[in-house]
């Protein structure tokens, strides 16, 4: 999670969270609705017998919006992120605006606003790139990172529009290393008490739920989880973690929190009472790349060698041993792009075909009920 303001970008009500909740590796197909779908399919946005009309960001959210439960969202300015072109090939064009924003903003969510127009719109394949007066920067290597990763895993539907200048994440000629969290003062249970209180509060922040999540039973149990940390980083660094040898945004760049079940590295993204925007999904699979670029003996990211970290339930040597990542999306509701199941199912038909090593899946699940005093807990349900 990058800190931002909490909203959403979508007007819609409703607040259901329904999800492909079969989680077993035969059941991909099942969950999975091809992207060629025709105009039949529900949720399919009924369709013009021309594929040669261009369309723009309001005639793309007025096609989203013919679907039902979709009827309320809303694109982004194409002063932020420009969506153009027909249903035979659409366009994305990221704007600098749209390009430094938050990841979870509705401005930088391409890798999203694509799957949207693949899956509801009609659109048969989706060229995505950036504006040529685009600034170079961290928040530009990210873009290539992110760009590179999505369109590998729809090598027929999503084309990258590459720039000139290569990614330095992906073709750099010296180390590349992950910065690592640095050690904390008390171990999070010293504080449990007050942290539960926190989150039982009438509008607790997502810092504040983390720290509750990071102590909570109920969630370790709900996930299995055998060690849980909360904020590790996301920053990526060219030779040594050191300034001026940033590739990534580094500072508040971080995955909520992180835990450890047998062999499988599981991410969360969480998502406060409010907060349902559909960057949720361009968080999770940048997230899951990272760390999939960082695991097994294909790594192409890595830890510098450091000393023991004090009160880090979790260090680089656990995240090394994984072999397969679950990145999960947690809220109280989510944007109805992600509640629909389509999105998540496309991406993990896409993963399964892409990946037969170190595996990423998706999934949502949702925070039920919060904690109501200081000796409360959490409780969830499946999406």
């Amino acid at each position: 999670m990058e800190n931002s303001s909490a909203g959403t970008d979508c007007l819609t009500p409703d607040e259901s969270s329904t999800s492909c909740t079969d989680r077993t590796t035969d059941n991909y197909a099942k969950c999975s609705v091809e992207l060629s779908a025709s105009p039949s399919v529900p949720g399919m946005a009924q369709r013009e017998d021309s594929n040669a009309v261009a369309f723009d960001n309001q005639r793309w959210q007025a096609e989203l919006r013919k679907v039902g439960y979709l009827e309320r969202c809303r694109f982004p300015a194409s002063s932020e992120i420009e969506v153009g072109g027909t249903r035979e090939q659409a366009t994305i064009t990221m704007k600098e605006k749209g390009l430094n924003e938050n990841m979870q903003s509705d401005a930088a969510a391409f890798e999203a606003w694509a799957l949207a127009l693949l899956i509801h719109c009609g659109v048969k394949s989706v060229q995505i790139g950036v504006d040529p007066g685009v600034g170079l920067g961290r928040h530009y290597e990210r873009f290539l990172y992110r760009l590179k990763r999505f369109s590998e895993l729809f090598p027929d539907r999503v084309i990258a529009k590459w720039p000139d200048t290569p990614s330095r994440a992906l073709n750099s000629q010296s180390g590349r290393f992950l910065n690592q969290p640095n050690s904390r003062n008390k171990p999070p249970e010293a504080d449990s008490k007050e942290r539960m209180k926190a989150a039982s509060g009438d509008a607790p922040t997502e810092s504040g739920l983390e720290l509750a999540l990071e102590i909570s039973g109920a969630f370790r149990s709900r996930f299995q989880l055998e060690k849980v940390m909360r904020q590790w980083p996301v920053g990526l660094f060219d030779g040594k973690v050191a300034r001026r040898h940033e590739i990534f945004t580094g500072g508040k760049s971080a995955i909520d929190l992180i835990g450890i079940r047998n062999d499988t590295l599981v991410l969360f993204e969480l998502k406060k009472p409010g907060n349902r925007k559909v960057g949720a999904v361009s968080e999770l699979l940048f997230y899951a790349n990272v760390m999939r670029d960082t695991i097994g003996a294909s790594a192409i990211f890595k830890f510098e060698p450091e000393g023991a970290m004090e009160n880090c339930a979790i260090g680089p040597e656990d995240i090394i041993r994984c072999s397969k990542i679950c990145a999960v999306s947690l809220a109280p509701a989510f944007h109805p792009l992600i509640s629909e199941p389509r999105m998540f199912a496309e991406l993990n038909a896409a993963m399964k075909r892409l990946y037969s090593d170190r595996p990423i899946f998706f999934e949502t699940a949702t925070i039920s009920v919060y904690p109501q005093d200081e000796c409360g807990d959490f409780k969830f349900s499946n999406s």
